[in-house]
């Protein structure tokens, strides 16, 4: 299978799980059935400045996060970090994270949600 550029699913949400402005989250693979039943989320995931997905839980799925560009907040079972260009994030099932984009760059992640 090979999905071009212009074929992947793109999704925009605002004030996702509370947090501050949009979310735009480009499929990398389409859910469930591509992930082969073992995940449900494998996404390019892009905030502007000023936006950010608020802190929520995981439980039954890990996620984790790879940073490509930019900076950003990261809070981990509410404790809050830094994360920048090159950066890996965990949260495992049983634990809340969120990001923010508080840098003056768009922060780009890739994020990947596999069920535990």
């Amino acid at each position: 299978m090979i999905r071009r550029k212009a074929e992947r699913l793109v999704n925009v949400s605002e004030n996702r799980y509370g947090g501050s402005g949009q979310v735009m989250m480009t499929a990398i693979l389409n859910g469930h059935e591509e992930l082969g039943g073992k995940g449900r989320l494998f996404s390019h995931i892009t905030l502007k400045p000023g936006c950010g997905i608020g802190e929520h839980n995981h439980e039954g799925e890990w996620e984790a996060f790879y940073v490509l560009s930019g900076q950003g907040q990261l809070t981990d079972n509410g404790e809050i970090y830094t994360l920048q260009a090159g950066d890996v994030h965990l949260c495992p099932s049983g634990h809340s994270h969120g990001v923010h984009n508080a840098g003056s760059e768009t922060l780009e992640m890739v994020a990947l949600i596999l069920y535990a």
